[in-house]
């Protein structure tokens, strides 16, 4: 059994906190992002307490159910809320997230949440209805493993001003013995604490997800649980080379100003932004239809017409006025072998992405037909000095086609001759790890790309980081 461990999200929708280093804005968004993220299947999702950073204030009602509704789904087993000090008021907790997701049984194990008592400071004391209501679940389930999950924190004794122990501590721990408690899970102290058996007994602090670097963790539950602590800000600070704005036909949610936000907060050190040039220069209902394919006079007539938006996008860039990030575009090829961008316009960007959308129909007759044409429109791009190559072989999984390994090396001695890197990219793609082998073999250098076109894109390398490590060692 699996189970994935979040806590203290602290959410607060405008953002305010009285502490600047939990970002209480990004709550569904880090929720959003760990779904993406988590590779496993889950079985229990646990949220450990202090859910909103002010469970008091006017948005509270909405916030709650606006996680709920992100956790929902995840389309788990069994979702399990703890109310914590931040969340105020215990009663509209558990009316909005169900009395019963306080306890999950199953064959083999209990799962039961506490709803402890807060005082005067913080103090959090639990109460004997508590303590009776458990004994009489483990009383009806005896000879199951018992895995307890409260706010604050049993052991170890945490030597501070603030209570981050609950207050009967000693008593709790006694009760945990008498009742075959095999795991206890806490959250509350920000810092977390690490896996700790006392008395036959495993003991595990969360670190707060709303802090950096964004801690949550996935349990298998074994002897003793087996931890996987994950983050949402990258380890290392990496570039991402290939981004998407608000100026694309095909973006979602991405801006130029949200993306540089996010930047610090998951540790990426500079991004580049490459729009579509051929989205720049053409109508939405031109670019789909791939004109630009025909000669680039169509991106002549557009600028003549004052249609384009190249100066626009430049133009919004420099207002950023940051070193966060640069400014590039991602270019193709008409038919004539000439770049999807004017000469004129080469002057505005920092980087050139090249990558093959689209080859006519009359290419598909053959397999070989369509390779040889593939190869032509490469070697036209790098011809033309493009920076990076994009996402080098999607173009045949766009097509429903068997990446063609036979091209691969003569693909990596084009990008070689004109000193043009390769760009790994995810974005609606498997990249090919003998393609990415013979770029290490040939010394053609690798970058990473989100080509992220949503906010959730952006950021996350993890797939990345996994691919190099196959791949070399």
């Amino acid at each position: 059994m699996r189970i994935l461990l979040i806590g203290d999200l602290h959410y607060r929708s405008d953002g305010i906190s009285l502490i600047p280093e939990r970002k209480t804005k990004y709550g569904l968004e880090f929720l959003k992002r760990i779904k993406r993220k988590v590779k496993e299947n889950i079985d229990i999702v646990i949220m450990c307490g202090d859910i909103l950073d002010d469970g008091e204030n006017p948005e509270n009602e909405k916030e709650y159910y606006e996680i709920k509704k992100v956790i929902d789904d995840f389309n788990v087993k069994k979702t399990l809320w703890v109310f914590g000090n931040h969340d105020k008021n215990p009663e509209k907790f558990y009316n909005i997230f169900g009395s019963n997701s306080k306890y999950y049984i199953d064959e083999e194990y209990v799962f039961y949440v506490f709803c402890d008592k807060y005082l005067e400071g913080d103090v959090c004391l639990r109460e004997e209805k508590e303590i009776e209501d458990f004994i009489k679940i483990i009383s009806q389930n005896k000879g199951k493993k018992v895995i307890v999950i409260q706010h604050n924190v049993i052991l170890p004794k945490i030597e501070s001003d603030y209570p981050y122990n609950i207050s009967n501590a000693k008593e709790i721990h006694n009760l945990y013995k008498k009742n075959n408690v095999f795991f206890s899970i806490s959250a509350h102290y920000h810092k977390g604490i690490e896996l700790k058996k006392i008395d036959g007994i495993y003991y595990f602090t969360l670190s707060a997800v709303c802090e950096e670097p964004f801690k949550y963790y996935i349990v298998e539950l074994k002897d003793p649980p087996s931890i996987k602590t994950e983050s949402l800000k990258n380890s290392v600070e990496l570039v991402d080379y290939h981004c998407h704005t608000e100026f694309g036909y095909c973006a979602e949610d991405v801006s130029m100003e949200k993306i540089i936000e996010r930047c610090d907060l998951l540790g990426v050190k500079k991004v580049y932004f490459t729009e579509h040039a051929g989205q720049l220069y053409l109508s939405r209902e031109d670019y789909w239809k791939y004109k630009f394919f025909s000669g680039i006079d169509i991106l002549k007539r557009e600028r003549e017409r004052k249609k384009d938006r190249i100066k626009e996008y430049v133009e919004k860039f420099k207002n950023l006025n940051t070193e966060k990030a640069g400014l590039g575009v991602e270019v193709e090829i008409d038919k004539d072998g000439k770049l999807t961008l004017l000469d004129e316009d080469r002057k505005y960007f920092e980087i050139i992405i090249g990558a093959v959308h689209y080859l006519p129909d009359e290419y598909f007759v053959s397999k070989s037909l369509l390779e040889k044409k593939f190869i032509w429109a490469v070697e036209k791009l790098v011809e033309n000095k493009i920076d990076i190559l994009a996402h080098p072989f999607r173009f045949f999984i766009r097509n429903n086609l068997e990446s063609p390994k036979n091209i691969y090396r003569e693909i990596t001695k084009i990008l070689k001759s004109g000193n043009v890197k390769a760009e790994l990219n995810f974005h609606t793609n498997i990249p090919e790890p003998e393609f990415f082998r013979i770029c290490i073999e040939e010394g053609v250098d690798i970058v990473f790309g989100s080509d992220s076109h949503n906010l959730l894109e952006f950021g996350d390398f993890s797939k990345h980081i996994d691919f190099m490590k196959n791949i070399l060692y």
